[in-house]
């Protein structure tokens, strides 16, 4: 599936890249840059570029999801889990996604997010680089 990391006194979003099907895999971008935030999909990949789309569009009307989306805005952490209203995440830093228990408990040691997923995808098969990283506020990518 993937792995998806933030921290929000980091201001920092990070994601693996790899797309699995039934008989290949594949890389992609999973973050998104939004007029007030940054955010990255897990789950079922055409399921996950409608919901990205119709979140960069401000349109989440009619949107039926069961994916988790996980969104870095100026006021904190939010979380979309098969659902198209989010939940207030109050710690620092969460992940989704099958490496999320991975790169939790490296964010919780001090690692970034960006560290966070790479050691996710050391341990979960379903996760692998290249990462990719967003900082709330800036233009570029990592």
């Amino acid at each position: 599936m993937t792995t998806i990391a933030a921290s929000f006194s980091l201001k920092e979003i990070a994601a693996d890249s790899m797309v699995s099907l039934e008989s290949c895999s594949y890389q992609v971008t999973k973050l998104r840059r939004g007029s007030q935030s940054v955010f990255g999909a897990a789950g079922d990949w055409e399921s996950c570029l409608k919901f990205l789309a119709a979140l960069e569009a401000g349109n989440l009307a009619d949107l039926e999801t069961d994916i988790s989306v996980l969104e870095l805005r100026r006021d904190g952490l939010w979380v979309y889990e098969g659902s198209i209203t989010p939940a207030k995440i109050k710690n620092d830093f969460y992940a989704i996604g099958t490496g999320a228990n991975f790169a939790i408990a490296a964010m919780h040691l001090g690692c970034s997010p960006s560290e966070g997923v790479a050691i996710a995808c050391e341990f979960d098969p379903q996760s692998s680089g290249p990462i990719d990283v967003l900082k709330l506020g800036r233009r570029n990518a990592s």
